[in-house]
């Protein structure tokens, strides 16, 4: 896992929100996470009451693409090189070291990405062994695969895709049970032959932190996009929503701005900025910045598990436009809470109707933070996991 100390992306916001919700159900919770070249946190900069509270301890990985090794990987038919890259030796002393100094009941992965280290935690611990499955990780490769049309890198996607299935359907039967983040990713682990418990939790939000929303104006849209630009999925959803769904609302209306927003913003997105479109980059408060903004728009083609981005859409009572692969894993409904939209034409019609329409923009945004508040809340979903946890004792 990476450091969720404070959580700034999804998985970050994913892995805080559960020990959050764990620990107000009376577990203690200590955390051992990668502190990544990619995603490099300074130790001193992390709140020391956060410190002490989880008891942090990091191990630093480079887990950079090698060439290399990724060519190399390709004649090791029982490797993943999208799993290999997380195998330190660093993090095995690391871990040998805690499971020897303390007694745990349960070791939740975060992730198939530490896997690697299961047989390590067998060796020096009896504790109860839970994936905590963020997302089926070979159908994000598919769907990548699916979307790309450079031949060559849509073969070496379906090849990635295809090997790291093979090997997620072996280490999956490893564990002790399995935390699926959506019903849908649930139903794909059955399908590909888990046979150990398995408990469906999305990722909670305390949804305290967020006011009620008030009432909006709709003679003029402020659209925004959020999300890491690191990411692929959010890199083919952020260049689909500027070359084919953008111009079809930019010539309609000049009354809709579009705010885009994320880490690790390449400079090409700088370079479009206009009156209409706004390049933010990196933000440091994700409440402060959607707040006067509308609607939330997650044009994504691919990517799986559920998404952090449209829990926090919702516990804001922002309007969410998404595709049915962005919506995936929400208990939403159509038209109601949420808006889906598969084409750009249809992206574009549903956010025109939005503009002039207080109604329907106010009623799509309450039910949004209604469906957030009965469904998401972290307290919530802490116990479930608590009772299930006992469950597998």
């Amino acid at each position: 896992m990476r450091i969720p100390l404070p959580p700034y992306d999804g998985a970050t916001i994913a892995m805080y929100n559960l020990a959050e919700s764990l620990t107000a159900s009376g577990a203690e919770v200590t955390m051992l996470s990668f502190n990544t070249k990619k995603h490099f946190t300074d130790i001193n900069s992390i709140d020391a009451a956060l410190l002490e509270k989880y008891k942090l301890e990091t191990v630093f990985l480079d887990a950079s693409v090698n060439a290399w090794d990724a060519f190399a990987n390709l004649f090791k038919p029982n490797e993943s090189y999208n799993i290999v890259r997380f195998d330190s030796e660093a993090f095995h002393q690391k871990l040998k070291e805690l499971l020897q100094s303390e007694t745990f009941d349960f070791i939740l992965f975060e992730g198939l990405f530490l896997s690697p280290y299961l047989q390590t935690v067998r060796t020096f611990s009896k504790a109860k062994c839970i994936l905590r499955a963020h997302n089926v990780e070979w159908l994000i490769w598919k769907r990548l695969a699916k979307a790309t049309k450079n031949p060559l890198k849509k073969t070496y996607l379906y090849f990635l895709s295809d090997r790291l299935k093979h090997y997620e359907n072996i280490a999956i039967n490893k564990f002790d049970a399995i935390i699926a983040i959506s019903q849908p990713d649930k139903n794909l682990f059955l399908k590909d032959g888990c046979n150990i418990p398995i408990e469906v939790a999305p990722t909670g939000m305390n949804t305290a932190k967020y006011k009620n929303i008030e009432q909006m104006d709709a003679d003029s849209l402020s659209l925004f996009h959020l999300g890491s630009m690191d990411w692929l999925p959010n890199i083919e959803a952020v260049d689909w929503l500027l070359k084919d769904i953008w111009p079809l609302i930019n010539q309609q209306s000049k009354k809709i701005k579009l705010h885009l927003a994320g880490k690790n913003m390449s400079p090409k997105y700088f370079n479009l900025k206009s009156e209409n479109l706004i390049i933010e980059g990196e933000i440091k408060d994700s409440k402060k910045f959607m707040q006067d903004k509308q609607i939330m728009v997650v044009p994504l083609l691919s990517g799986g598990g559920i998404r952090i981005k449209i829990l926090e859409g919702l516990a804001a009572g922002k309007v969410i436009v998404t595709t049915s692969i962005g919506a995936e894993g929400i208990n939403y409904t159509d038209k109601k809470n949420i808006l889906i939209a598969d084409t750009p034409q249809q992206f574009a019609d549903t956010i025109l109707a939005l503009l002039n329409n207080p109604e329907k923009l106010n009623s799509i945004a309450k039910e949004a933070q209604l469906l957030a508040r009965s469904q998401y809340n972290n307290n919530i979903i802490g116990e479930q996991l608590v009772r299930f946890y006992q469950t597998i004792r």
